[in-house]
């Protein structure tokens, strides 16, 4: 008797443990809103990897580089001024270049984006796709994200360094850095070749590789547009990651090519940032302090 109940204990133990860890279960809060909105939308693949994906990833991209592009053009509000990596650059900023940076991106976006993707999805990207009815496990995602940074960073330093050898330079990538002093939108401002192949190619790889969940993707291009925005919006903000490693790099060109620093680290191209008082400022800000009290420039 005490064995049997010590088995069906053991069994009640595996199976909460199961619904806990398995986000695929319909009777998940998450399972219940990712059917509402399948319903709604539907689930043919094309639409949701293609154009759904792609609607949300571009529109994800405007609206949040558009809240710190709004604090640029009207420099409101006003205490939020004291948080400008390179104080007095784009105060306010310029409409005609606003403009350029808007066109080039909505090229790139429409005419180089959306057919690359649907290239992609028809060649390689339908083939063994997961159930977009069935959401993946926790840890299917954090394993998918690990392999897609692990395989982004990479693809984006090698790419980044190759695009600053001449001619690449002057005609691709001479583009992008117009803007020593970078805002929110710039992230994606660059020539069709560099948006190929530096935006587009390296944070794919690892979702073709591990052919992650349709939720996966969204996911992590969501996270990629929230750090390169981080990277180009000229503010170094409290209780937000630090863009002052990507400032270096649009203020000098010379250094600082990947995102985390790792590779850059490795090949000694942050010699002179490591000496800089940037770096010195590169820390997460725990207090209403700006990066530039605590290290002021004198």
């Amino acid at each position: 008797m005490q064995v049997r109940t010590r088995i069906q204990s053991r069994n009640r133990f595996s199976d909460t443990m199961e619904t806990f860890y398995n986000n695929g279960s319909d009777d998940t809060f998450l399972q219940a809103k990712w059917n509402l909105l399948l319903d709604t939308i539907g689930d043919d693949p094309e639409f949701l990897y293609v154009w759904a994906l792609t609607t949300w990833v571009n529109g994800f991209f405007w609206l949040f580089g558009g809240l710190f592009v709004l604090m640029d053009i009207f420099n409101r509000p006003r205490w939020l001024r004291k948080y400008k990596t390179q104080p007095g650059t784009n105060e306010p900023l310029e409409w005609t270049g606003l403009l350029r940076v808007m066109r080039t991106i909505l090229f790139n976006q429409t005419v180089i984006g959306i057919p690359l993707t649907y290239i992609g999805f028809h060649t390689a990207g339908k083939l063994n796709l997961p159930n977009v009815r069935i959401l993946p496990s926790k840890f299917e995602v954090a394993r998918d994200l690990v392999v897609c940074l692990f395989f982004a960073e990479i693809g984006f330093y090698y790419v980044h360094r190759f695009l600053h050898l001449r001619p690449l330079y002057r005609f691709v990538h001479k583009i992008h850095h117009e803007w020593t002093a970078p805002f929110a939108w710039t992230a994606m401002y660059c020539h069709p070749m560099e948006h190929v192949i530096s935006n587009m190619v390296p944070p794919i790889i690892g979702i073709h590789l591990m052919k992650s969940h349709l939720a996966t993707a969204a996911l992590w291009f969501s996270l990629l547009i929230i750090n390169t925005v981080r990277d180009h919006c000229g503010y170094h903000l409290p209780f937000f990651p630090s863009p002052e490693y990507h400032d270096y790099h649009h203020a000098k060109f010379t250094e600082c090519f990947g995102t985390f620093g790792y590779l850059d680290w490795l090949h000694g191209t942050d010699k002179q940032f490591r000496k800089s008082k940037q770096h010195l400022r590169h820390r997460f800000l725990w207090s209403t302090k700006s990066a530039r009290e605590l290290v002021p420039d004198k």
